[in-house]
């Protein structure tokens, strides 16, 4: 089932199939960290995944740049004609999505397995 594992230090790759899972490593995505996150993240759209899965487990807090980062990468999709899922939100990371309400633009899924069936459909 799996292809491929590309590793950066922000977040690990995965690819299943035509599917892009990116599973973000940091706990905190804020600071220097942030700013790595963005950088690694625009080498992995050079490689023109029409479907993506970020896993947010592992994050429990993300600063205005990583929420940033993660706009541009839903835009960068979508202009692509691409789907992106988020998964994994921690209690404080759905509170600030709520907060600012981004359920509203990113498709949020409970757990990798329903958003990996809905990106299979």
């Amino acid at each position: 089932m799996m292809d491929k594992k590309v590793t950066y230090k922000t977040f690990a790759l995965e690819k299943q199939h035509d599917i892009a899972i990116l599973k973000v490593r940091e706990r905190r995505i804020y600071m220097n960290v942030s700013d790595q996150f963005r950088d690694e993240v625009r080498k992995f759209l050079d490689q023109n995944f029409k479907k993506v899965i970020v896993d947010l487990s592992q994050v429990s807090v993300m600063n205005s740049t990583g929420i940033g980062v993660l706009i541009a990468l839903q835009s960068a999709i979508e202009k692509d004609n691409g789907r992106l899922k988020l998964v994994g939100l921690q209690p404080l990371m759905q509170d600030i999505f709520q907060r600012m309400r981004l359920e509203e633009l990113f498709d949020i899924e409970e757990d990798m397995q329903k958003a990996l069936q809905s990106l299979q459909n």
